[in-house]
């Protein structure tokens, strides 16, 4: 078992753009503040594998609906998300209130709050799992996380990689070109590169399967 996500997203206290009615234009910021990653589901956004987009934590159909107090633009409500994240998520909420997230064992965590990750982990494949009945109902019920693992194992062992190849660069330029150092990391690169391709080749044949 290791931990669900590594950095914990926090947004901004004030935000670089200012819209009153496109919610998407706050996509940049939290691109930055959600690490490059799915706020739901964790997933790097570098691959290419599928949009990212801006969701609504409390759905803006249910904003509009019920009059609720808070405008669509309002980033405190918004999360950086991948597509299939957004998709599943939808209009699901558990409450008829905006400020009732979940209840009892249904509903949702904000993925900036640091709880969110204590409902999930990951067994050493990159298999999202739960670790709460509150968990259980966001993997089935909410992300469909069990029935998208096959893709996120792949998306996690890619980006695992690639955190070793920048390690492994921002190590060698400490070292000058001709030490012995710095042949040793490059070789130990070249050995990473090697299984790099194989498992991108694998995300994009999978991802144009479904």
């Amino acid at each position: 078992m290791i931990p669900f996500r590594g950095e914990i997203p926090v947004r901004r206290p004030v935000t670089t753009r200012r819209p009153t009615v496109d919610w998407t234009k706050h996509k940049d910021d939290l691109q930055q503040d959600f690490n490059y990653h799915c706020g739901y589901c964790d997933s790097y956004d570098g691959y290419g594998h599928t949009f990212f987009e801006v969701d609504h934590f409390v759905p803006k159909d249910l904003i509009n609906k019920n009059g609720w107090p808070i405008t669509l633009v309002q980033y405190s409500n918004l999360v950086y998300s991948c597509k299939f994240c957004n998709n599943n998520k939808l209009a699901t909420w558990p409450s008829n209130s905006y400020t009732v997230f979940h209840i009892r064992n249904k509903g949702f965590v904000d993925p900036c709050n640091i709880n969110y990750a204590t409902h999930f982990y990951r067994r050493r494949n990159g298999e999202i799992m739960w670790s709460s009945a509150l968990g259980k109902w966001m993997y089935f019920n909410a992300f469909k996380f069990d029935q998208r693992n096959p893709g996120i194992k792949l998306l996690w062992n890619l980006n695992r990689i690639r955190k070793s190849l920048e390690k492994l660069e921002t190590e060698k330029r400490k070292h000058v070109k001709t030490s012995r150092k710095h042949k040793l990391i490059q070789a130990e690169i070249n050995r990473i590169l090697i299984q790099y391709y194989p498992a991108h080749t694998k995300i994009i044949e999978y991802y144009r399967g479904l």
